[in-house]
């Protein structure tokens, strides 16, 4: 009779282990310690579907069909679930890069109902660069259609120049310095965001969002008229933290900076 094999657990001094396992740490972190944050997004996901119901199903006041817009929206969607994960491993220099595109989708949705034919410049884009760079880059962005779309566009350049380019800020942001042994220098360069600066980044990230499903809803009920029908949870969401985001701002200006300049959330002068 042979004798039961032992179970041997393999204990690997691994780095990509190391970080995948943070990564899970953090995550159940976040569901212990930010629950209410992941309701109040639970419910701005919701919105996205109610908003491709109207040119999903409907013509405009002139006749005219919008089902070109439905895939912005759903971009929109899917780039703010993206950006959640990686807020939700404490990771917001990743969540920015994540959403970009969708802010910038919707920015395109306010192009399109301005002018239609803006469509053949976007699809042409490798044809004709110089257009689409033109109209598709910077303030061009900017449209009559889309309420806030300068503040939004302003976003959108906000997270070019914080998230997406090795620049000087985006070089030390989170880097650490120290001496080490005579001749040497200490480096670290921090993965994950703390505390605070997390919680920032979640609560301007949210409201973001509900300026963007805001700024929808107006534009479908120019559309479409006042069939169209949609609640936004802005009001609820300020309830809720309103409290919180004015504590952060007076504690940190780095987080009132973020509050103001990426979620768009203004603040008592």
């Amino acid at each position: 009779m042979s004798a039961a094999p032992f179970v041997t657990l393999h204990f690997v001094d691994n780095g990509i282990l190391e970080y995948r396992s943070a990564l899970a740490y953090n995550r159940e972190v976040f569901l212990i310690e930010r629950s209410e944050m992941m309701k109040a997004f639970s419910a701005i996901d919701e919105v996205f579907l109610k908003l491709i119901e109207y040119p999903r199903t409907m013509r405009d006041l002139d006749g005219a069909s919008h089902v070109s817009l439905v895939p912005f929206i759903l971009l929109l969607q899917r780039q703010s679930r993206a950006a959640f994960e990686a807020l939700s491993v404490f990771q917001s220099y990743q969540a920015w890069v994540l959403l970009r595109p969708g802010i910038e989708a919707v920015l395109i949705v306010g192009k399109w109902v301005d002018d239609p034919s803006s469509a053949q410049i976007w699809k042409n884009r490798v044809q004709d660069r110089r257009a689409y760079q033109k109209e598709y880059t910077g303030k061009a962005l900017r449209s009559r259609s889309l309420p806030d779309s300068d503040r939004i566009q302003g976003v959108l350049s906000k997270v070019n120049d914080d998230f997406v380019h090795a620049n000087p800020d985006y070089y030390l942001r989170h880097l650490q310095m120290s001496a080490g042994d005579p001749g040497y220098v200490n480096f670290l360069l921090g993965y994950f965001d703390d505390d605070m600066l997390q919680e920032a980044h979640l609560l301007a990230f949210l409201h973001l969002l509900l300026v963007l499903e805001k700024s929808l809803a107006a534009l479908l009920v120019k559309l479409f008229g006042s069939q169209v029908s949609l609640d936004v949870p802005m009001a609820a969401f300020q309830a809720q933290f309103g409290g919180k985001i004015r504590n952060l701002a007076s504690k940190s200006e780095d987080a009132a900076a973020t509050l103001t300049h990426l979620g768009l959330i203004p603040l008592p002068q």
